[in-house]
């Protein structure tokens, strides 16, 4: 009787710790950057017979390298398909800052921040942010690709706020 009185109190002394924890958290302010603009692109519900095109070539590739190669192979073949089509595949979720600009998808996080961009490209309907001034081979590498899918407004209230934030660097740099 005495073991179980004890173990309630443990419990509860840890209860009453998680919960003075939890207080404590709720008192700090968040690090969350402010958010300027949030968005999310999902290319592959754009074209469904290219997406099930796509997956039935990974799950070919998947099959053929588990029958004659060796499971383990197959799966990194898999996963490096994945990782290259990722962008395509899955939502792709897009957020500017005060501080940059942040691209997320399956297994890839990028950002760049405002100092580091150098020029500024737009199309019809995304826009292409370099840490080049001049188009370069590596452009593709460091810089970033921001898609839109919405309505024209949105798109042009992105831009306007890629170019303040950069003129805003460039004279403060």
């Amino acid at each position: 009787m005495r073991d179980t009185k004890e173990g309630k109190e443990r419990k509860q002394k840890a209860v009453r710790k998680k919960q003075v924890g939890l207080d404590e958290r709720a008192k700090q302010p968040e690090a969350q950057p402010s958010i300027l603009l949030e968005w999310i692109v999902h290319l592959a519900r754009k074209r469904p017979a290219k997406a099930a095109m796509t997956i039935a070539i990974i799950a070919f590739v998947l099959a053929f390298g588990w029958i004659w190669v060796h499971p383990f192979v197959a799966f990194l073949m898999a996963l490096f398909l994945l990782n290259i089509v990722g962008e395509f595949l899955f939502p792709v979720r897009y957020k500017v800052t005060k501080e940059g600009v942040e691209v997320s998808s399956f297994l890839h996080k990028r950002k760049i921040r405002w100092e580091q961009i150098r020029r500024l490209e737009v199309f019809n309907d995304s826009l292409f942010l370099s840490p080049y001034p001049k188009p370069s081979r590596l452009d593709n590498l460091r810089g970033l690709w921001l898609r839109w899918d919405g309505e024209p407004e949105g798109f042009q209230r992105l831009i306007q706020i890629c170019q303040s934030k950069i003129q805003a660097e460039t004279q403060t740099g």
